[in-house]
C-alpha cells in the first residue's frame, strides 16, 4: 500500500476595507516608501494592511504581530519557521522537512492536515493578498518587505479556511531609483546563501524590481543504514515585478516567480514500539511475531505487552534508519528501498493586480489575479526504520516498492479570481461589495522503480484527481459613528464544490469517485466490477465578522471583534469506501469545520512613544471538528487505515501580550507572550479505545451518544493537539557609533520558548517544550554590513514534532491470545456484539530531527 502524501492547504486574508486596495497594499515595500518609517532609533513604525487598509500597527483593530523588513534583516530571520518563532499565538513545526506545512494559530490544529487526503489546516498563506496555495518555507526572505500574521477567524470577505487565522506575505516593490543590493552567507554544515536585486525606474510611469537566490544546506546527520547524510535541502528561485502607473488614476502591478526546491531524504527517526510503557493490552509486542508469509521477524519475540508510549519523545540523532537505496531482498526477488527519496519541487507563481480610480472620483474599481502550478515529487520510506514489508510479494513484481513505501508525484494549478468596488475612503459611511472564484485541479500518480521520476499513469494504481471550485459575493459596511467610534460590519458567502477519484486496487471497491463521471473510463482500466460515482460535493454558507473600535485618546485603542469561519469539508476517498465495508457507517464524506468567537483587545503608546503594547483576550467555539479515525484492517496484519470525521466539538480561549520598547538611543526590545487553552468539549477517539480497552476494537458508531463503550474514546478536557499552550519569544538589540562616520557596531539576540505539544487526542505522547536562542554581533553602514551569527546556541535537541505510526520490525502475526473470558478479553457486548480483538500493528512514533547549533558569518552590500 502506498500513502499518499496530498497535501490542500487552502489561504486568505484577513477582513478588508474599502480605503485600500491590494495594489497600494503591495506598493509599500520598497527601500524608502511608506511600508515602514525606517529610523535607525526608537520605535518602528510598521504600517500595515491586515484589514486591507494602510494604518498602523497600532491603530488596527486586530490581533496581528507584524514583521517588518527592517526587523527580518536585523535578527536574520529566513522562513515561516523563524517569522512564527518571533509572533504570538502561532505554533509552526517541520514535521516532514519542507513539506506538508501545517501552522497552528492560537491552537487550532487537525493531526490530519496535510498528511489525510484532502485535510485543510485551518490557518491560511497569502502572498501580497492573493490566495496561496502551498507550501512556503522557500520563499525567498529576501524578496518580503512585511509578513503579517493575523490570529482569530478571518473568513468574512476573503475566503476559505481562514477560520483560525492567516499569513500574508507582503513583497517588495520597486524604488524610486536605481538600486542593487545583495546578501551572502556562510554556515557551518555547509550552509551557503547567495541573494541579490536590481530595482529602479523605466521611464517616468513604470518601475520593476528582479531578484534572484541560490540556497544550500548539506544535512548533519547520518542515515545508519547508507553512511549517508540526511535532511540536506537547495532552492534556487528567481523574480520580477513591474508596476505601471500610466495614468494617475490606473495602476497595474505584475509579479512571476520561479521557485525549485531539491531536497534529500528527510532527518527521521523512530522511537519503536520496544519503548512503549503504556496501556498493556493485545495491540503490542507482546501478542506479535514475525510473519514468514512477508519476512522474518528482524527482533524475534517481545514480552513488552504495553501498547502505547507515554512521556516526551526524546530525539535520537543516531538511529535515522531508513531504507533509501533500492536493492534486491529475501527470496521473493522483490526490492527493498524507495524509487524517489527526499522532496523535488518546482513552482511558477504569477500574479496581477489593477486598480482604476474611476476618474478621480474616489470610488475604486480592483481586479487580483492569481495562478500558480506546482509539481512536488515526494519520497521516504515511511515506516522509518530498517523493516521492509510487502503484502503481495512474488517474482512477478521484482521492480515494485516495499508497502510502505511513500512515493509520488503531485500536480497542482491553481487559479484565481477576484473583482470588487469599493466607496470613496474618506466618506463616514464607506461600502465595498465584490465577487471571487477559484478553482484547483490536482493529480498525484505512484512513483515506482520502473517510473521513479514521471510516475505511473494517472488512473493507474495509486493515483488521484481532484478539484476544488470556490465561488464567493462579500461585502463590507462601515460607520463613524463618532470621530473615535467605528463599527464595521463585513460578511461572505460562499459555495464551494469538490470531486475526486481516488484508486488505490484493482476493483470497484477500490475505486472512489464524486463528481468526476467524465474519468471513471481512465480510472477503470484493469478494474474488475462497475464503478459507481456519487455526485460532487457542495458545501456553503455565510461568514459574518463585525468590528467595534473606540480611540480612547490619541494613544490608545479599545476594540472587540465577533468573528465565524470554516474550514472545508471533503471526502475521505477510498478509506470512506473502507470504512462503510468494515463497519457500515457512512464515512464517505466529512463536513467543514466550524468556529463562532471574538476578542476584546487594547493597543497603546506611553511613556512619549518609546514603550508599545497591545493585548487581546480570545475565545472561540469549534464545532465539527475533524478528528482521525482509524479503521481496523480487513486483513490481519495490513495496515490500518485514516479517515477524517466530525466527532468532536472543542473551544479555544486564551491571551496574547505584545510589548515594544526603546528606552535609548540605539536600545530596542521586543517581548511577546501567549497563552492558549484549546481543549475539546466533547469527543470520541478510536484509538483512545483501543488503548483504554487493553487492545478491544469498538463495535459502536462513535455518533451513538448511547453507546456503552463511549467512556473509553471520551476526549472530552484533551487538549489539541500539535499546538503550545505557552509560548514566549523576544528579542534585544544593540547599536552604536564607531567614530564620526555611519559606521556602526551592532547586535542583537532572539529567543523562542514553545511548551510541549501533544502528538494526539489521547495527550499521551508529547515533543517536549523547547528554547532557542539565536545571536548576531557585527558592523554595518547605511550601504554595507558583516555580521557573525550562532543560531541555537542553547544546542536545543528536543523534536519540533512527532507523529503517531506503527511498527513492523518485530512482525505482525496474531500469537499467544486468549481464550475467551480470560485474561480480561471482554466478551461482553458494548452495542450488542462482542467485543474484537484490534489486529493493527503495534504503535511507534516518528520525528524529525531539529537543526543544532550553527555558527556562521553573513554580509549584505547595496548601492
Amino acid at each position: 500500500m502506498t500513502h499518499r502524501k496530498a497535501v490542500l492547504l487552502a489561504a486568505t486574508a484577513a477582513t478588508m476595507l474599502p480605503t485600500m486596495t491590494l495594489a497600494q497594499e503591495a506598493r509599500g515595500s520598497a527601500a524608502g516608501d511608506a511600508e515602514t518609517t525606517s529610523v535607525e532609533t526608537g520605535i518602528e513604525e510598521i504600517v500595515v494592511t491586515a484589514r486591507k487598509i494602510e494604518e498602523s500597527l497600532s491603530d488596527a483593530p486586530i490581533a496581528v504581530s507584524a514583521l517588518s523588513e527592517r526587523r527580518i534583516t536585523a535578527l536574520g530571520l529566513n522562513s515561516i519557521d523563524d517569522f512564527a518563532k518571533q509572533a504570538t499565538g502561532i505554533s509552526f513545526s517541520q514535521a516532514f522537512g519542507r513539506s506538508t506545512d501545517r501552522p497552528v494559530i492560537r491552537g487550532q490544529s487537525n493531526v490530519l492536515a496535510g498528511v489525510q487526503f484532502g485535510v485543510e489546516t485551518g490557518a491560511a498563506y497569502f502572498v501580497d493578498g492573493i490566495y496561496y496555495q502551498g507550501d512556503i518555507q522557500g520563499f525567498d526572505p529576501e524578496s518580503i518587505a512585511r509578513v503579517e500574521i493575523i490570529k482569530g477567524p478571518q473568513s468574512a470577505l476573503y475566503g476559505r479556511n481562514t477560520y483560525a487565522g492567516a499569513i500574508n506575505y507582503v513583497t517588495k516593490d520597486p524604488t524610486d531609483e536605481l538600486s542593487v543590493s545583495a546578501r551572502a552567507t556562510v554556515a557551518e554544515h555547509n550552509e551557503y546563501q547567495a541573494a541579490g536585486s536590481v530595482s529602479g525606474p523605466i521611464g517616468e510611469r513604470i518601475g520593476f524590481r528582479a531578484g534572484a537566490r541560490y540556497y544550500s544546506y548539506g544535512g548533519e546527520y547520518e542515515n545508519q543504514l547508507t553512511g549517508r547524510k540526511v535532511g540536506d535541502e537547495e532552492t534556487k528561485s528567481a523574480y520580477l515585478t513591474l508596476v505601471a502607473e500610466p495614468t494617475d488614476t490606473l495602476k497595474v502591478r505584475v509579479r512571476g516567480s520561479y521557485q525549485q526546491d531539491d531536497d534529500g531524504p528527510l532527518a527521521i527517526f523512530l522511537t519503536g514500539a520496544e519503548n512503549n510503557n503504556c496501556r498493556p493490552g493485545f495491540r503490542s509486542l507482546a501478542f506479535r511475531t514475525g510473519n514468514p508469509l512477508t519476512q522474518p521477524s528482524l527482533y524475534g519475540v517481545s514480552n513488552n505487552n504495553n501498547q502505547y508510549y507515554c512521556g516526551a519523545i526524546r530525539s535520537q540523532p543516531n538511529n535515522v534508519r531508513l531504507n533509501t537505496d533500492a536493492q534486491a531482498v529475501n527470496t521473493f526477488g522483490v526490492r527493498d528501498g524507495t524509487a524517489f527519496d527526499g522532496i523535488e519541487n518546482k513552482q511558477y507563481l504569477f500574479s496581477g493586480i489593477v486598480d482604476w480610480d474611476i476618474g478621480g472620483s474616489g470610488w475604486v474599481v480592483s481586479s487580483l489575479t492569481g495562478y500558480r502550478d506546482n509539481t512536488n515529487l515526494f519520497g521516504t520510506d515511511s515506516d522509518h526504520s530498517e523493516a521492509f514489508f510487502f503484502l503481495f510479494p512474488s517474482p512477478a513484481n521484482a521492480t515494485s516498492e516495499p508497502a510502505f513505501a511513500n512515493t509520488n508525484r503531485d500536480e497542482t494549478q491553481d487559479f484565481s479570481q477576484e473583482f470588487r468596488v469599493a466607496s470613496p475612503a474618506d466618506a463616514r459611511i464607506r461600502g465595498l461589495a465584490g465577487v471571487y472564484y477559484f478553482k484547483q485541479e490536482f493529480q498525484t500518480v505512484d512513483l515506482t522503480f520502473a517510473n521513479p521520476r514521471a510516475g505511473e499513469a494517472l488512473g493507474s494504481v495509486n493515483s488521484a484527481f481532484s478539484t476544488i471550485e470556490d465561488r464567493a459575493v462579500f461585502g463590507l459596511l462601515a460607520a463613524d459613528l463618532t470621530d473615535r467610534l467605528t463599527v464595521t460590519g463585513e460578511i461572505r458567502y460562499a459555495v464551494e464544490d469538490k470531486t475526486v477519484i481516488d484508486k488505490v486496487g484493482t476493483t470497484a471497491a477500490n475505486v472512489f469517485c464524486a463528481g468526476e463521471q467524465g474519468r471513471v473510463g481512465t480510472f477503470g482500466v484493469g478494474v474488475t466490477g462497475t464503478i459507481a460515482c456519487q455526485p460532487k460535493g457542495t458545501w456553503k454558507g455565510w461568514d459574518p465578522r463585525v468590528t467595534v473600535d473606540f480611540k480612547l485618546s490619541d494613544d490608545v485603542l479599545l476594540y472587540g471583534v465577533y468573528a465565524e469561519g470554516r474550514k472545508p469539508g471533503g471526502f475521505n476517498g477510498t478509506g470512506g469506501l473502507t470504512a462503510l465495508a468494515l463497519t457500515g457507517e457512512n464515512l464517505i464524506r466529512y463536513e467543514e469545520e466550524q468556529a463562532k468567537g471574538g476578542e476584546f483587545g487594547a493597543k497603546w503608546d506611553a511613556i512619549d512613544g518609546t514603550l508599545r503594547m497591545a493585548v487581546s483576550i480570545f475565545y472561540n467555539k469549534l464545532d465539527a471538528v475533524q478528528l482521525t479515525r482509524s479503521l481496523p484492517p480487513s486483513v490481519p496484519g495490513q495496515a490500518t487505515t485514516s479517515v477524517a470525521v466530525n466527532t468532536g466539538n472543542a473551544r479555544n480561549q486564551g491571551i496574547e501580550i505584545e510589548a515594544q520598547a526603546a528606552p535609548a538611543d540605539g536600545l530596542d526590545f521586543t517581548l511577546g507572550v501567549s497563552y492558549v487553552d484549546a481543549k475539546f468539549t466533547s469527543g470520541c477517539d478510536f484509538d483512545f479505545f483501543v488503548l483504554n480497552s487493553g487492545g478491544l476494537q469498538p463495535n459502536f458508531s462513535t455518533a451513538n451518544p448511547t453507546a456503552a463503550g463511549l467512556p473509553l474514546c471520551d476526549i472530552s478536557g484533551k487538549r489539541l493537539p500539535l499546538g503550545s499552550k505557552y509560548i514566549v519569544n523576544g528579542s534585544a538589540t544593540w547599536e552604536r557609533p564607531l567614530g564620526t562616520g555611519d559606521l556602526r557596531f551592532t547586535s542583537n539576540a532572539n529567543f523562542s520558548y514553545e511548551d510541549k505539544k501533544y502528538v494526539q487526542t489521547d495527550n499521551l505522547a508529547y515533543v517536549p517544550s523547547a528554547f532557542l536562542l539565536n545571536a548576531r554581533i557585527g558592523i554595518r553602514t547605511d550601504r554595507f554590513s558583516l555580521v557573525a551569527f550562532g543560531r541555537n546556541l542553547t544546542d536545543e535537541d528536543g523534536a519540533p514534532l512527532a507523529t503517531r505510526w506503527f511498527d513492523y520490525r518485530y512482525g505482525n502475526a496474531l500469537r499467544n491470545l486468549p481464550a475467551p473470558g480470560a485474561n480480561g478479553l471482554r466478551t461482553q457486548p458494548f452495542n450488542g456484539a462482542p467485543a474484537v480483538i484490534d489486529t493493527g500493528a503495534p504503535r511507534a512514533f516518528f520525528a524529525p530531527l531539529r537543526k543544532s547549533r550553527t555558527f556562521g558569518i553573513e554580509g549584505t552590500i547595496k548601492f
